[in-house]
């Protein structure tokens, strides 16, 4: 009687691959719609639009981890999200709007 030999086609490098891709695509997708409504949404007046056209919504990977930022790259951004009871506040706000429906897509995607 012959011996059956079966070849596996499973690849767990391939598959940890794409999670990371389908993650990767998720997060910047993620942090350029607050970036956008951000942009939009933002309280204040404008007198340059510098501060506006400032808002950068980011995803980098930190070894395993997936970080999504939202920042103000104007010196005074500062001033705008903390100073005046911040009432001109937009970057927290925004992030504080986003983070659970973020983190629901997230452990959606990563179930399948």
């Amino acid at each position: 009687m012959a011996s059956m030999r079966f070849k596996s086609n499973f690849n767990p490098a391939s598959i940890q691959n794409r999670v990371r891709a389908a993650i990767g695509i998720y997060a910047s997708t993620a942090a350029k719609q607050m970036e956008g409504e951000a942009k939009w949404g933002a309280p204040w007046t404008d007198r340059t639009t510098n501060a506006r056209n400032s808002i950068q919504g980011d995803f980098r990977w930190r070894n395993d981890q997936a970080v999504i930022s939202l920042s103000g790259n104007v010196d005074y951004f500062v001033y705008l999200e903390l100073a005046n009871e911040k009432k001109y506040a937009i970057l927290k706000p925004t992030i504080d709007k986003h983070a659970p429906s973020i983190i629901k897509g997230y452990q959606r995607l990563v179930k399948r």
